[in-house]
């Protein structure tokens, strides 16, 4: 692909700013997101809230989310990432100052159905962002960073979200919606839209432009439903039921039923997101290496990913096995790092299929996968809630629920996801 930033000392500092940013950017939206799971009991009983209310709570992030997700994704592609990234953060950090105004159950959806409406967009417009600036055997891992973000704001910053909650679950909404701002002004004053924009237009962009040839309106519809992009779509769909799970549930699976405090489980949910961070980042970093290395797609993303999904699968249904508050901590973490490394390389396979309209596949798919959020928050509630006086069946059934959901999708990922090939059938 000729010389790039990436292969250039002298600008590699920019790649390490985008890559900074966007980590953050994730930080800070996951960060806010997660206050929910967080403060699941404050809510509850501030609220009055009932399990299946709560799992409508969760569920309506989702309603528009993935909507807005493909529509933002495709503006991005006529007028700029860097200006609809811009646009989103700003609006929904005005919306989290409106936590302040909450004060029943109908605000609180209302709520959550706007923030999921400008969050929407924010992946696979970051993901497209990461797509024009990093070539291709680099980009697991700056994907891989920019999911670390998410890893730390909903798990390892848990802690320091359950200390700010001790003001008040609204104050905490109400910070990150400042946070947000703050991001967007340095942001707008610190970067560039594209490397076109940092005199590399002959090392880079013509580069990349030659190297394409733009798929007709019919093509692109032939590639959206092709083998190797359903059966991803449906491994992203499958593995997002286990985060959303993870945020909204988990904090109130380790306290009621692993036995765990609150402190204790803020501790744990910390550790999750950084035994899953590491392992997110290993091997998405395996994975770029053995693409570098043969440049076989099938083997360094198809093969890597898959097993390691297969494996993160078997993990998180030994929690119904083994139910020690230890052993509970350590599988979620394996299982949530081993699946979730899907979210940094699947973006990259649907965006190869039409490189052109890369923010257009990293959409569909990032809004495919959200649809598992509108249905696992409610799914679950509904499991408990049907549980009735025994919880722990209710929350092991979801977890075995979640576990098969992943190991059959990551199984037909493996068998027909077939990125080299140059026609899909």
């Amino acid at each position: 692909m000729g010389k790039s930033l990436a292969s250039n000392k002298k600008y590699s500092w920019i790649l390490w700013g985008i890559i900074t940013f966007l980590f953050f950017g994730n930080l800070i939206n996951f960060s806010g997101k997660n206050i929910i799971g967080l403060s699941a009991d404050l809510i509850m009983n501030d609220l009055g809230l009932n399990s299946n209310q709560w799992g409508l709570v969760g569920s309506a992030y989702y309603w528009l989310f993935p909507i807005t997700g493909i529509i933002g994704a495709a503006l991005s592609d006529r007028f700029g990432t860097k200006k609809i990234l811009s646009i989103i953060i700003l609006a929904w950090g005005i919306i989290q100052f409106g936590a302040l105004a909450i004060n029943g159950f109908s605000a609180l959806i209302l709520y959550r159905v706007l923030l999921g409406i400008f969050q929407g967009p924010f992946g696979p417009v970051a993901m497209s962002h990461i797509n024009k600036w990093f070539p291709a055997e680099k980009r697991g891992v700056a994907s891989s960073i920019f999911t670390l973000g998410a890893t730390a704001g909903g798990l390892v910053l848990a802690p320091v979200i359950i200390g700010l909650t001790t003001f008040g679950w609204k104050v905490a909404f109400a910070v990150f919606g400042g946070i947000s701002v703050i991001w967007v002004l340095l942001f707008i004053f610190t970067t560039k839209e594209s490397p076109s924009s940092i005199e590399q237009k002959a090392a880079t962009k013509n580069a990349v432009v030659n190297s394409i040839q733009k798929k007709s309106g019919k093509e692109v519809v032939k590639e959206i439903f092709s083998p190797t992009s359903i059966f991803t779509l449906f491994l992203a769909f499958s593995t997002f039921i286990f985060v959303v799970w993870t945020a909204i549930w988990m904090p109130n699976y380790l306290t009621k039923v692993a036995g765990l405090t609150s402190s204790q489980m803020g501790v744990s949910v910390s550790i999750v997101g950084i035994s899953s961070a590491a392992i997110i980042f290993l091997v998405s970093m395996v994975s770029d290496k053995v693409l570098a290395k043969t440049q076989n797609w099938g083997l360094s993303r198809v093969m890597v990913i898959g097993v390691s999904a297969v494996i993160g699968s078997l993990l998180l249904a030994t929690v119904v096995f083994i139910q020690n508050p230890v052993w509970n901590v350590i599988a979620f973490g394996l299982a949530y790092g081993l699946t979730g490394a899907n979210f940094a390389i699947g973006p990259q396979i649907m965006m190869k299929l039409v490189p052109e309209r890369s923010g257009l596949m990293a959409s569909i798919l990032m809004s495919f996968q959200n649809v598992g959020g509108m249905i696992a928050p409610v799914a679950t509630g509904m499991l408990i809630g049907l549980s009735k006086d025994n919880i722990i069946q209710g929350y092991n059934n979801s977890i075995l629920v979640i576990s098969g959901a992943i190991l059959l999708c990551s199984i037909l990922f493996l068998l027909f996801v077939k990125p080299d090939l140059k026609k899909q059938a």
